[in-house]
This record gives structure tokens, sequence and C-alpha cells, in this order.
């Protein structure tokens, strides 16, 4: 996950550095948040799933890795993950 105001600064950064063209990098904020929190900051956990099906194995498994993106732009997240911008109030 990643707040808007970080993918804007991360593609003003990718503009702006030199000797990256026709390099994918991956943006996303420093906070991993499950399906099921997230579902669950809303109330809505029990709707959504099914307990029967138990818990996930490994729920962080495929989390993106920005280290490319940090590494040649310098970029860190201004909003550091989804609670974050929920305090302060700018979902």
């Amino acid at each position: 996950m990643v707040h808007h105001l970080d993918v804007a600064r991360a593609l003003a950064l990718l503009l702006h550095t030199d000797g990256l063209n026709g390099e994918i990098f991956n943006v996303a904020d420093d906070s991993p948040i499950t399906m099921y929190e997230l579902a669950d900051s809303f109330g809505l956990a029990a709707d959504t799933f099914d307990p029967a099906e138990g818990a996930l194995i490994n729920p962080f498994d495929g989390i993106m890795d920005i280290s490319k993106l940090r590494n040649k732009t310098g970029f860190r997240p201004l909003v550091p993950g989804y609670y974050s911008a929920r305090d302060l109030e700018i979902l």
C-alpha cells in the first residue's frame, strides 16, 4: 500500500533523477498491512473473511521491495503506513 502523496513524490524523484531510462521501480510505504487488518479497521472483517478458512501461512508474502527506489533516488515515504494516514486523517 502507498499513499497518493508518496506516489507523486516518487514519480517526481524518478523524473528528475538522471540515468534511470527504462528501469522499473516498486513504490510502497514502510508498514505492510494485511487485508484482514484493513477490513477490520472499517469493522468489516467478520463480514469479509470466513473464519473456517483460517489464517494465512505467511500474511506478508509478496511485500514490495522498495530498496532500489531508496538507493537510486533517496525516496522515503512521507506517510509511512495506513495507520499513520488514518491518524492524520489523510486517507
